[in-house]
């Protein structure tokens, strides 16, 4: 199906989402070989939509792959509202455990479901849906869409090298359409940072018939981490109720395989903590913290423990509620008889990147919260109807915009 020649919105985005969601963008350090074939299909996408020149950025990570970003600006304006979506995607995990096909797209009714459809598929059909249906003659202000690469695992090779390109102003209108709300008046400012650690405990293997010869780093391991815990949730207490969750979180999660038998006491373990602390605290003092911890159990265990960090971002300052992205936004989502609210999230998302180096970005979206990286994730569809029309009254003109509804 042509898909200039798809009239109804609807059936755009589930087209379009047939196309997307089966093709893999999964990171290579989750065991995928990253973006550069869904990169490949947005640029045919953009190209059937007739927009002729995108541009592509591809950049080798240090496994080899290449890891790919694509560029479509509209206009010719001083001033671009920028929405930025991720075209990477978490893995699937069990797909015994879904009750759909995980990167198959279902619909029913009002909802398409499969891997990435909300995180961040559904940022991707609105940018789409927002070109097709674009009228460059009545634009106020350029439209630019970036799908970038890396969201998942730290974005240094998605939009951390985009901005070393110079492609965005410090006046420019940043959204990010990565979180937000069901009723859509969420306004992300604010992050927190983030930390994630990779622990490797060593001791030595033996058989599980002579412990009194091993020194088990399954034990000692999973000993060190429920202690640690106990230590960085009762001296990081602080509330902020700017954020959803208002607390500092420290959760233990990924776990490396040890031994394939069970009669084997393991002599090396490899696990992992998601530290998402208020921005108020320095995460070098939770560093602090945890390198004292490893201190004190090695001098009454014979386990050894270093510690590497996988992720280390210290959360930049919050957005302004001042600022004209918010403030347009703010506009723009009073006419649908809300009340728009300002808050703060503990997920890591690319605006991140942009307040550290001084811009102003926000983080919004009308969904489903709760559904990302989770089993059957999906997205309504009126939903990104909904949002679409909101960036409308941003970049049109009044009189445009007035015109386009009554139409």
């Amino acid at each position: 199906m042509k898909l200039l020649e798809i009239t109804d919105h609807k059936e755009f985005i589930i087209e379009i989402a047939k196309r997307i969601i089966p093709v893999r963008s999964i990171s290579p350090a989750s065991g995928g070989k990253g973006e550069s074939d869904r990169a490949d299909l947005i640029v045919d996408i953009l190209k059937e939509l007739g927009y002729e020149n995108p541009v592509r950025f591809d950049v080798e990570d240090s496994s080899g792959f290449k890891r790919s970003s694509v560029i479509q600006k509209v206009g010719n304006y001083s001033k671009t509202l920028w929405l930025v979506s991720h075209i990477d995607t978490v893995p699937d995990g069990d797909p015994n455990l879904w009750s759909r096909p995980p990167f198959e797209t279902t619909v029913e009714g009002n909802r398409i479901y499969g891997r990435g459809t909300s995180d961040d598929g559904q940022a991707i059909f609105l940018s789409l849906l927002l070109l097709k249906e674009l009228n460059p003659s009545k634009l106020k202000m350029n439209i630019g869409l970036a799908f970038v690469a890396d969201e998942e695992v730290g974005s240094r090779y998605g939009i951390q090298y985009l901005l070393e390109k110079n492609l965005f102003k410090k006046d420019d209108l940043i959204i990010v359409p990565d979180a937000g709300s069901m009723d859509g008046m969420e306004l992300e400012i604010a992050e927190k940072s983030i930390l994630w650690v990779k622990f490797t405990v060593k001791g030595k293997q033996y058989h599980a018939s002579m412990p009194n010869n091993a020194i088990s780093a399954a034990r000692d391991g999973m000993e060190f981490m429920l202690e640690l815990d106990k230590k960085l949730h009762s001296k990081y207490t602080d509330k902020d109720d700017t954020f959803n969750y208002p607390y500092s979180t420290f959760e233990p999660t990924k776990h490396e395989k040890n031994v394939d038998n069970v009669n084997t006491i393991p002599g090396k373990e490899v696990f992992y903590l998601d530290c998402r602390i208020l921005p108020h605290y320095d995460i070098d003092n939770v560093i602090d913290e945890i390198s004292m911890q490893i201190s004190e159990f090695e001098r009454t265990h014979k386990t050894k423990i270093s510690m590497e960090f996988i992720q280390k971002e210290q959360a930049p300052i919050p957005t302004s509620k001042d600022s004209e992205v918010v403030v347009e936004l703010i506009k723009a989502l009073s006419q649908r008889g809300g009340e728009p609210r300002t808050v703060g999230i503990g997920g890591g998302t690319c605006a991140a990147f942009f307040r550290r180096l001084g811009y102003d970005a926000v983080v919004w979206s009308t969904t489903v919260p709760d559904v990302a990286h989770q089993v059957d994730e999906y997205v309504i569809i009126d939903q990104i109807l909904q949002d679409n029309e909101t960036i409308q009254k941003i970049i049109y003109n009044s009189e445009a915009t007035t015109s386009q509804e009554s139409a």
